[in-house]
């Protein structure tokens, strides 16, 4: 005699596949957080060290850093690219005006506004700074060492910042 059977998966065997496809589903998608916010922080950097390099040429054109009618109150400080309220034009669009830099819109890629520009010695020095998802011991300690980083209106201190080119 014959005895037919049925073969299939039984309710805990399927159930254990299920949390092991969850496991590694929620393990992919952690690591992929990351790199995304590892993504965000080297466009933060490429971003700023092409803002320096537009400064730079800035400065040896007009001996200042300071972007003339640009920035807040057209002093050439505060939020890179904005350009609203007390910001006519932004120094972002500024210097992609001179043709300085290749866009003019250099922003942030979740924060907004994101990059701040400050200015000491009269435009002989300043610092452009962004905040990094990913910051190492490193940079938050250069930027307090940067132009206007710390203090009551520093970048650093009141605005969060931890990262900066610029002297």
């Amino acid at each position: 005699m014959k005895h037919s059977a049925t073969r299939g998966f039984t309710l805990i065997e399927l159930l254990v596949v299920i949390a092991i496809i969850g496991l590694l589903s929620s393990t992919v998608l952690a690591s992929m957080s990351s790199a995304r916010s590892k993504a965000r922080d080297a466009k933060r950097k490429s971003d700023l060290r092409s803002a320096q390099t537009a400064l730079e040429l800035y400065y040896s054109d007009y001996g200042t850093y300071q972007v003339a009618n640009a920035g807040y109150n057209n002093g050439g400080n505060g939020w890179f690219a904005r350009d609203t309220g007390s910001y006519g034009l932004s120094v972002s669009q500024a210097l992609y005006n001179g043709g300085y830099i290749s866009t003019g819109r250099v922003e942030d890629p979740i924060q907004d506004p994101g990059y701040m520009i400050y200015l000491c010695d009269g435009g002989q020095r300043y610092s452009l700074s962004a905040t990094l998802e990913n910051p190492s011991a490193e940079d938050i300690a250069y930027i307090q060492t940067t132009c206007n980083g710390i203090g009551g209106n520093g970048t650093y201190t009141r605005y969060g910042k931890n990262y900066a080119v610029g002297f």
